[in-house]
């Protein structure tokens, strides 16, 4: 991710559409894939907050993040998937939200 968020603007870009605009099969994991990547480093720079400054809104996102990535989409097919990939990104969103919010010392 560039320090200023591009990536994660783009891929939150990618994810946050109308279904009627969704990728096929394909892309829908290439996103899921890059979701995941891009979220695993912000979900280490939150996690490195220590916990007593860390907000309600961080721990909950901490662990929503690594609940979905492990469990996986919760059904099969694509429409699974796409909604997977949705949750992910509104996750990411989150993290990257907090981050933002940080004293820019601890970004």
């Amino acid at each position: 991710m560039n320090p200023d968020g591009t990536d994660i603007r783009q891929l939150l870009g990618r994810a946050l559409v109308p279904y009627s605009e969704r990728p096929d099969a394909a892309g829908v994991a290439r996103l899921v894939d890059d979701l995941i990547t891009g979220g695993e480093a912000l979900h280490a720079r939150v996690a490195a907050i220590p916990r007593e400054c860390r907000t309600e809104l961080a721990g909950s996102a901490l662990a929503e993040w690594t609940y979905f990535v492990d469990a996986g989409p919760t059904g099969r097919g694509d429409h699974a998937n796409w909604n997977h990939a949705r949750t992910l990104a509104r996750i990411l969103r989150s993290l990257a939200s907090i981050l933002n919010e940080q004293p820019s010392t601890a970004r």
